[in-house]
């Protein structure tokens, strides 16, 4: 995602209804659009102005933000892991009903009308996309084939990892791969997979016809590079790669 460098209060005004920690250090944020609607395909990013942050930040205050809930609601939801970042310590710390800026939605991160089988990989927080795709799919009734592949560090730390798992228990045409790399830190025990998406692991995965499906990749540079990469051995036409980058938490 790229940032915009303006930092004028620009767009439609928001109000900060509610935020929840959905994973260790991520939290969730839901903001009223006052009664309004805020048209968006789910893949998609808005440009977030917080003229309220008080914290210097060369990075300034406007940062992008997937979309982390299907599109429709009278609110938008966002997502976000907090760690150094000014702006993103003044957005945990703002009061219930802090006043923000958001632009209309952008980006072609989306699913492409007529694509019948989509395996989405995520790295981290890189999931917050593919929760709105989802969340969209299982609202519609979707009969879209979607297999999402979650790469995260330990359990605690895996965003809406359990949603995920009910959703997947509802809605027979989704997939839910979650594989956790570090998990020796976990404080709870792991059955599931623990590999890095790499080329041996994504043969083993996915089905045999690999480039039929639509692949879209999204989380920070190193995972998107790898795993686009990994595609590339498997046979999958850059074509049918689609990436979303998530550039400083």
């Amino acid at each position: 995602m790229t940032e915009t460098t303006t930092t004028a209060p620009a767009g439609t005004r928001v109000t900060l209804d509610r935020r929840e920690e959905v994973a260790e250090g991520t939290w969730a944020f839901h903001f009223g659009l006052g009664g309004a609607l805020l048209p968006y395909v789910p893949g998609q990013a808005v440009d977030l102005t917080f003229p309220g942050a008080t914290r210097p930040d060369p990075r300034g205050r406007v940062r992008p933000f997937s979309m982390a809930a299907a599109s429709g609601a009278p609110r938008l939801t966002i997502a976000t892991r907090i760690r150094t970042s000014p702006f993103k310590q003044d957005l945990l710390e703002a009061p219930i009903g802090a006043e923000l800026f958001v632009s209309d939605a952008w980006g072609e991160f989306v699913i492409p009308a007529g694509e019948g089988d989509v395996v989405m990989l995520a790295g981290g927080i890189g999931v917050t996309p593919f929760r709105a795709m989802v969340q969209d799919a299982v609202a519609r009734s979707s009969r879209i084939q979607m297999s999402l592949i979650h790469s995260a560090r330990t359990p605690e730390e895996t965003p809406f990892l359990d949603e995920f798992r009910r959703w997947t228990a509802t809605h027979a045409y989704l997939a839910y791969l979650p594989t956790m790399t570090q998990v020796e830190r976990s404080k709870h025990p792991w059955l599931g997979e623990r590999r890095r998406v790499d080329a041996a692991f994504l043969g083993e995965v996915l089905d045999d016809n690999v480039a039929a499906a639509l692949y879209m990749v999204s989380g920070p540079p190193r995972f998107v590079t790898g795993v686009s990469a990994a595609l590339g051995e498997l046979g999958v036409p850059t074509g049918r790669v689609l990436l979303d980058q998530f550039d400083g938490y």
